[in-house]
């Protein structure tokens, strides 16, 4: 009987061929990785009707629509800065412009941040307009949010209105900073 004897490799095949089978494993495994990751990234997201944290629901637009005057509505949210959620909780004045738009004032002065009071009309000055009053440095503010005297130049803080679905809602991040008076 022959006996087969196995061949002897010389060292230099042995690492070429240990090589070419680490870089092949490499290569699947590279390759799988790739794989998961791109159908992670491209498979169908569920549609949610999620709002970003920020945004605050005021309530119904026909319901807001119908309003008459003023009226003070107060929020809770819940506001994620990075891994941090924190629970935010105010409230804002809504009422109608010149043009009968929505007008949504923060009760924040912008003197020092003081929450500011609408004054009723026959406290001060028998106008037919309403309008507000800082009680910590007696700024006043029209009924529009616009500065008209005390320690403070520039205007209430207002919020764009966003309508969506039949809903009002403002982002209570992102203020628009009020009219500086003209002196």
């Amino acid at each position: 009987m022959t006996e087969r004897l196995p061949q002897k490799i010389s060292r230099r095949s042995f690492l070429t061929t240990s090589g070419k089978l680490t870089v092949g494993v490499i290569g699947v495994l590279a390759g799988n990785t790739g794989l998961f990751y791109y159908g992670a990234m491209h498979q169908k997201k569920p549609i949610t009707e999620e709002r970003p944290g920020n945004w605050v629901e005021l309530g119904e637009l026909e319901q807001l629509s119908k309003m008459k005057g003023l009226d003070k509505i107060p929020y809770e949210a819940i506001i994620q800065a990075a891994w941090v959620k924190k629970e935010v909780s105010g409230s804002v004045y809504v009422t109608r412009d010149e043009n009968g738009n929505l007008l949504i004032l923060s009760p924040e002065c912008t003197h020092l941040g003081c929450s500011i009071d609408p004054v009723i009309n026959l406290q001060v000055n028998q106008t037919k307009e309403g309008y507000y009053r800082c009680p910590c440095h007696g700024a006043e503010f029209d009924a529009h949010g616009n500065s008209v005297g005390g320690a403070v130049l520039q205007g209430l803080d207002t919020y764009r209105p966003i309508i969506e679905n039949g809903k009002v809602y403002i982002d209570i991040s992102a203020p628009m900073k009020g009219k500086m008076q003209r002196v």
